[in-house]
């Protein structure tokens, strides 16, 4: 594994919100699914944030395909590759053709579900993934949650950034939401609610969207403890919205870029629906959109979510399309461009 070089914690600052009226923004970028086809567009990815000076990039998770070698991977080895060497290797692969692109960077992960196919465990990613899981601005805000803190390495945690609480939720596998996972979550929101608490905004970001969304065939509504954990789990999120704190949640997962995706008879019914989106565009198989997905919705694209938070605390999330050319700019010198093509053309549905 390849040493890693991080930024100081200044990257994600525990300052206060931006003064009312001083017209001051700020971006950052997120999206998820890199699997399949990741090592070509996850370069452009890093180029495009680090030239537009977001704050960081958000990860949600699928970094590798893990049941069989990626299409990327098995094209730049040159030859066949047995799928135990490829497990063995898959992680590195992503540490080393998506993550270093980005350099020193500040790059926060979230756990998806091909993080938990055998062999991969989840003491197996908390290793893999420390330098990260252990970034100084989540160490610095464990240091200040003190006995709410999550535990270290944990694959969910959360930053402060100018009043915006991000939280990295861990929905990956059929145990989650756990108990242990709701309580810090529970203590987390209590604190953001709290007078004086600073924060105006709260961004959750998990790999799989929460139940009743319009991409309910694929999320949590998928195992039954996803449906009752998910539903309480929105629902908390929905009542902090109605304090008057800006709520987004942000998904992946599904492999489109899709907005509205909590504008559902469900939510509508039960008066909660708030904000949320789904982006699994990262360079994973593309799929189709369902019948429900929301105006604007696309797919069989590639791409990411610029996010511009303005200094009352409401944020605009963008679609960032990345092409062709720009994934053969960055091309690995061992990247076949018949490869890159292929994965751009027809890596779909």
């Amino acid at each position: 594994m390849l040493a890693l070089v991080l930024v100081p914690a200044l990257a994600i600052s525990q300052s206060p919100p931006s003064a009312a009226g001083s017209n001051v923004s700020w971006t950052f970028a997120v999206s998820g699914d890199s699997r399949n086809c990741g090592d070509f567009v996850m370069p452009v990815i890093a180029l495009r944030v680090q030239a537009e000076k977001d704050a960081f990039y958000w990860h949600l998770g699928d970094f590798r395909w893990i049941g069989s070698p990626d299409e990327d991977f098995a094209a730049m080895a040159g030859a066949p590759v047995a799928k135990d060497a490829y497990q063995k290797a898959a992680w590195d692969d992503f540490i080393t053709h998506q993550l270093t692109s980005f350099g020193d960077f500040p790059v926060f992960l979230g756990r998806g579900n091909h993080e938990t196919i055998a062999p991969m465990t989840r003491d197996g990613y908390i290793a893999k993934f420390d330098a990260y899981l252990n970034r100084p601005e989540i160490v610095a805000q464990d240091a200040k949650d003190g006995a709410g803190a999550a535990p270290k390495g944990s694959p969910w945690f959360h930053v402060v950034r100018n009043g915006v609480d991000f939280i990295t939720l861990d929905n990956s596998s059929k145990d989650e939401f756990s108990d242990a996972q709701l309580a810090w979550l529970r203590g987390v929101l209590d604190r953001d609610l709290a007078a004086g608490s600073g924060v105006t905004t709260i961004v959750a970001g998990m790999h799989e969207a929460m139940p009743h969304s319009t991409s309910s065939n694929h999320a949590m509504d998928d195992w039954p403890r996803g449906v009752q954990t998910g539903e309480q789990v929105y629902k908390w999120f929905g009542a902090a919205q109605t304090t008057g704190k800006h709520v987004y949640l942000v998904a992946s997962h599904s492999h489109f870029y899709s907005p509205a995706i909590y504008d559902t008879p469900f939510w509508q019914q039960a008066g909660m629906v708030v904000p949320g989106v789904i982006i699994g565009s990262a360079g994973a198989h593309r799929y189709l959109l369902p019948p429900a997905a929301a105006a604007g919705s696309k797919t069989h694209i590639y791409g990411y979510l610029q996010a511009k938070v303005h200094d009352d605390g409401t944020i605009d999330f963008a679609m960032e399309e990345v092409g062709e050319a720009e994934m053969i700019a960055s091309k690995w010198p061992n990247a076949p461009l018949s490869a890159v093509y292929e994965c751009y053309t027809h890596n779909s549905d």
